[in-house]
This record gives structure tokens, C-alpha cells and sequence, in this order.
């Protein structure tokens, strides 16, 4: 037989718990009551039936508290729970039936007064017993309705006068009782549900706090609180404690080619693989976007922090295989290892994220590990961030000019504009260092637009076959408005627009490869040449080829630089010539420092070059002498 076959666990759970409580106090009635029907009947029955069988009734009542006594602190199973509750409910039946015969039975036995003891004493015990054991559920309703009987039939046995109105009034309190029974365990176990659901709801909103949706791993938040307390231990024990950085490199194409599900899915399997990497050693997180965050106790030689990250870059390297596309991703780490110092979480994660812009910025797939050097660095841009938000651009900021020569023709055939930046309070600063700094602070738009209105000023004094190479920033490139305003200024200016040649990078291209492939058609449509620059070091350089309107590459210098010794760099130069050479477009070399270097780059067919050996990036006032000068190119 099974009473709670149906029941929920969790109110399983609570009716057993609340019935902890009342077992005691039912017990404890029930003895009261047994005490003063051996008082009552002791005069009337025979002793085995008003002493004894009540004694035995009070010793297993007894028993059954000792019982409950013993294991009251207990938190058993909930199959035990069940299995108790139905061996309670089977025993209260039990009782309902053994009272409800005695009552019958001693009922002749017994004088008037008898009569109305026995009723009322199985009336209360209908009542009391039903309500306090009502979370028994059906065993209460059978074992009030076995006592309701029995009172009535003792009155219907005992030739009272209107028993039919002293049984309406018992039904009319039974009836209120089994309403009131039913309330209450409906809006008990009504309660228990509506705490379970909210405890299961606080559970889900605290989970979704600290732990990342889409990859499972916790999130920034509980990376902060981790660290926090990981860095007390650390100092407890004197350990030396990393926190590491880790951020796709190139992920960005991915969702702008496959779209943003298979980036979600890519993102999902680097969770995976993540969480796989050294579990007894390193926890990870998931910060947003594609930058994950690691940290770990470690070794002030840092061998264990190289070891994990030479562990991740293994696991995220393997290609992932998705809806039959085989993508590959990299990672770039920056971390910072504090043993003895002071630091907070937050100062700890921007060093590493330091670490991590730099390895981005310098070569990407590596680790790099917060130094002084780097300290030194970001002092540096601090100082730059502050200079340029209150530089006065217009008189601080200029361009200047470095000579592109065409070998063939052996004269100079454009001038590329490099913006210089001259702060009164921190001096030079190079535009690799300020220009990240003015896009992260909004202000590359205007100066863009206010080099090129300069560059164009210069540029209208050249012969009319010169050509300006301007440079885009990653911004710009992905900005139409900024790309409109630059081919409204071109056109405003009545120089011939097929003159302007506007370089972009690859990098750029990574951010929003769409816009920035719409962009570009833009210039070409207005008349002007575009330039892929650096080309051969970024992201997947032939689908850009393939993919863009583009009428020029522009040589990386770092495959020029050994070119005369390196045969690898050789290859690649003489590929992208050949490249150029078959679908049509220019190609510059950048970067020749010797003259060696330019005649290697001439007897491969090189036809534009770019570099020191030439001369350097030149103020406005230098170029009209430098183009005056005829001795500038070697002659064979």
C-alpha cells in the first residue's frame, strides 16, 4: 500500500519534517487521554480491559517516542521518508480500528456516564488526532472517519433521546474539521511548492550571476570574487599567484563570415576544451565576447604559468569541426604573477589585460607576462591618454611625407602622409602609440579629416601626376560617415581623384570585414585607388585579395628586411609579385634601408619602392628640395 505514491519530494520532505513536530505532541495527548480512561472506566470493567489494554497502548506510545527521539536529527532519504510515513499511516489506521472496536465492545459494559464518555472521547479523537496527523494525508481522513463512526454508533446504541440531532451536530463540526483538514494541508504543501520554486529560482538567478550562458564556465563576476579570494590565500601561504588573460585571435571573421551561430558554437568548444586543460590546477572564465580568463598558483620562474599556456594554445590550436566547416582559432595570453605585493583583483586583471593588448599588438598567438617594461609602457600611454584629451589637435598634430619611387620611370610617384604628433608637455610621440589611444578615446575621425585636409594643401603643389597614399585607420575604414566626409573633402578640392590612393590594413579589414568591403567600394566609386598595406602578415591575406576591391599591395617590411639572405622571404615576395603581376595591380615594397636591398627588390621586378634608403617620412617644407634633387635613385 503506498499513501504518497504521487507526492512530490519536496513536499514529502516538509510533511515529514512538520510532522516531527507534531508526533510528540500526538503522543503525548494520547497518553494524557488513556491515564484518564483508566480513571473513568477502572470502576465499570474488567481490569484487563481498563488497565491493561491501555497500558500496552501507552507503552507503544512510548516506544514510538523514544523512536522519534532517536531520530529526530536525522535527514534520511527520501525513499526512507517514504517508507516511515507509510508505516506511520498504516500503524494510525491500525489504532482507528482497534478504538473503534473497544468502543463497541465496552460500550454495554458501561454506565450512563460511560455512554457519554466514550462518545465524547471518540469524538475529540476524530478531531484532535485527524487535524494534528493530517499531513498523514489519507490515513488522517480514515482514521477520523473510523472514530466518527464509532461515536456515532454508541449513540444510536444507547437509546438517547434525539440521537438524529446529537448526530447532526457531530457531522456539522465533522464536516467544518475535514474542510479545515483539507485547507491546511492544501495550503501547506501549496507553500512548501511555492518555496521550492522560489529557492529554485534564487538557485537559477545566483548560477546565472556567476556563471556564463553560452560556454557553462563561470562569468566575470565570479572571476573577480575567485581572485579576490584566491589572492588572500596566497599571501597566507606565501604562494606566488597568477591571473591570465586569454583573447581569440581572428575570431572576429568567423562570426562576420560563417555567421554569429557558428561563432556561438566556436566559442561553446573553446569553453570545452578550456575546462579540459589542467582542472586540478587552473579554473577558467569566461569574461565576454571571445576573452576567456584564467587563474592559478605558480612558481616565480614562471614555469607553470608558460606550461598552462602552452597547454591552452595546444587544446584551442586543434581545428573544430562544425556542420562539416574545419575552423581554427588561436589564443593570445597576457597575465601578471604577484608574489609579494599588495594588489587588488582589479589592478591584478588590468595588468594582465595590459599584457594582453601588447602580445596583440606585437605578435599575436604568444604569451606575454606583466613587467616592469610594460609597466613603464602603460605609464607611457597614460601619459598619452591624458595629453591627447586636452591636445590642441590642429596645433599639435601634422603630417608628414615619405617618397614612394618608381624604379622604372626612376622618379619619386607618390608621397604617403603619416600623421606626427608634437605634445608640448610629453614631446614626440609615435603615431603606433597614439592613434590606438585616439580611437579608444573617439577622436580619430576628426584627425583623419584634419591630416588629409593638410595632405591634400601639400598634395596641390606636386606635378599633377603624383599621387597622395593616405592611411585609414581601423576606424575609418568601418566608419561611412567619416568615408563620405573624406571623399566629399577630395572632391571639394579639385584635384583629380584617381591621384588618391587611401591605405588600409588587414587588421582593420578584422573589424567589420562587410562595412569595411562596402566602404572601400565607396572610395573606388568616387575615383580613388585602395591599397592593402602590411599585406602578407594578417589574417587569411588571399581571401582579402579575392574578396575586396583593392588596386595595390604594399610589400610588409618584414620580409624585406632579409631579403637577400632569407630564401623563405624571397618566395614570398616573388609570390606576391607574381600575384599582382597576374590580377593587374601594383605592388609597393616597403621598407628598403640599403641599397642592396633595392637592387635585390629591382632584379626581382619591383617595380615601386618605399623606404630609408630613399629617405625618411619629411616635414611639408622638405619635399618641393627633395623633389628637385635628381641624383636620388642609383643607376645601374
Amino acid at each position: 500500500m503506498s499513501f504518497f505514491k504521487t507526492t512530490s519530494h519536496e513536499v514529502l520532505r516538509a510533511r515529514y519534517n512538520s510532522l516531527l513536530e507534531d508526533v510528540p505532541v500526538a503522543i503525548f495527548t494520547a497518553i494524557s487521554a488513556l491515564s484518564i480512561q483508566m480513571i473513568v472506566l477502572n470502576s465499570q470493567v474488567h481490569w484487563s480491559l481498563s488497565i491493561a489494554t491501555p497500558l500496552l497502548r501507552m507503552l507503544i506510545g512510548c516506544s514510538l517516542l523514544l523512536y522519534w527521539f532517536w531520530h529526530r536529527d536525522e535527514r534520511p532519504s527520501i525513499d526512507k521518508i517514504r517508507k516511515r510515513l507509510e508505516i506511520a499511516s498504516i500503524v494510525f489506521i491500525l489504532a482507528g480500528f482497534f478504538t473503534f472496536w473497544r468502543s463497541v465492545y465496552l460500550y454495554p459494559l458501561t454506565d450512563t456516564f460511560g455512554h457519554y464518555f466514550l462518545i465524547f472521547h471518540n469524538t475529540l479523537y476524530g478531531f484532535c488526532f485527524a487535524f494534528i496527523l493530517c499531513k498523514l494525508g489519507p490515513a488522517a481522513y480514515a482514521y477520523n472517519l473510523l472514530m466518527i463512526s464509532s461515536a456515532i454508533a454508541c449513540i444510536y446504541r444507547g437509546g438517547f433521546e434525539h440521537p438524529h440531532l446529537m448526530t447532526l451536530l457531530i457531522m456539522v463540526f465533522e464536516v467544518g474539521m475535514l474542510i479545515t483538514m483539507r485547507g491546511s494541508t492544501t495550503m501547506f504543501d501549496k507553500w512548501v511548492n511555492a518555496t521550492y520554486e522560489t529557492q529554485a529560482l534564487l538557485k537559477d538567478n545566483q548560477r546565472l550571476a556567476n556563471q556564463d550562458v553560452l560556454t557553462q564556465l563561470p562569468n566575470r563576476r565570479q572571476f573577480f570574487v575567485q581572485v579576490e579570494q584566491q589572492l588572500v590565500l596566497a599571501r597566507q601561504t606565501d604562494e606566488c599567484f597568477a591571473v591570465g588573460i586569454l583573447d581569440l585571435d581572428n575570431f572576429k571573421p568567423v562570426n562576420d563570415v560563417h555567421g554569429h551561430h557558428i561563432g556561438d558554437l566556436v566559442l561553446i568548444e573553446v569553453g570545452k576544451r578550456l575546462a579540459q586543460v589542467r582542472p586540478e590546477q587552473v579554473r577558467f572564465y569566461r569574461l565576454g565576447g571571445d576573452e576567456f580568463a584564467f587563474h592559478l598558483v605558480t612558481d616565480d620562474e614562471h614555469a607553470s604559468l608558460k606550461q598552462v599556456a602552452h597547454d591552452i594554445n595546444q587544446a584551442i590550436s586543434q581545428p573544430i569541426s562544425i556542420d562539416g566547416l574545419l575552423i581554427t582559432v588561436k589564443a593570445s595570453i597576457g597575465a601578471c604573477i604577484i608574489c609579494e605585493d599588495n594588489i587588488s583583483a582589479q589592478s591584478l586583471y588590468e595588468h594582465a589585460d595590459f599584457a594582453l593588448y601588447h602580445v596583440k599588438r606585437t605578435g599575436r598567438g604568444n604569451l606575454e607576462i606583466y613587467s616592469k617594461t610594460l609597466e613603464q609602457e602603460r605609464m607611457h600611454l597614460n601619459r598619452i591618454d591624458q595629453a591627447l584629451r586636452t591636445a590642441d589637435i590642429h596645433a599639435e598634430l601634422y603630417p608628414v611625407f615619405q617618397p614612394i619611387i618608381d624604379m622604372d620611370a626612376n622618379e619619386v610617384c607618390a608621397f604617403e602622409s603619416l600623421a606626427r604628433w608634437q605634445s608640448p608637455t610629453i614631446g614626440a610621440v609615435s603615431p603606433a602609440m597614439f592613434i590606438p589611444v585616439a580611437e579608444s578615446l573617439g577622436m580619430i575621425a576628426d584627425i583623419t579629416k584634419l591630416m588629409f585636409s593638410r595632405s591634400m594643401i601639400e598634395m596641390a603643389t606636386w606635378p599633377d601626376n603624383m599621387r597622395l597614399s593616405f592611411n585609414l585607420s581601423a576606424y575609418d575604414v568601418t566608419n561611412q560617415a567619416v568615408i563620405k566626409a573624406l571623399i566629399g573633402m577630395m572632391h571639394t578640392s579639385q584635384l583629380a581623384p584617381d591621384r588618391f590612393v587611401f591605405e588600409i590594413t588587414e587588421t582593420a579589414l578584422l573589424q567589420d570585414f562587410e562595412t569595411a568591403r562596402d566602404n572601400i567600394g565607396l572610395l573606388r566609386k568616387a575615383g580613388a585607388k585602395v591599397a592593402l598595406d602590411d599585406f602578407g602578415t594578417g589574417y587569411s591575406s588571399l581571401s582579402h585579395v579575392q574578396n575586396l576591391p583593392l588596386d595595390k599591395l604594399k610589400i610588409d617590411r618584414s620580409f624585406v628586411k632579409d631579403i637577400e639572405t632569407n630564401t623563405t622571404s624571397q618566395t614570398i615576395v616573388r609570390s606576391i609579385l607574381a600575384l599582382c603581376h597576374g590580377m593587374h595591380m601594383e605592388c609597393v615594397a616597403e621598407g628598403a634601408e640599403t641599397e642592396s636591398q633595392v637592387r635585390f627588390l629591382q632584379a626581382m621586378g619591383c617595380q615601386l619602392i618605399q623606404g630609408y634608403y630613399f629617405a625618411k617620412p619629411m616635414p611639408k617644407e622638405q619635399v618641393q628640395a627633395y623633389l628637385a634633387d635628381t641624383k636620388l635613385i642609383p643607376t645601374t
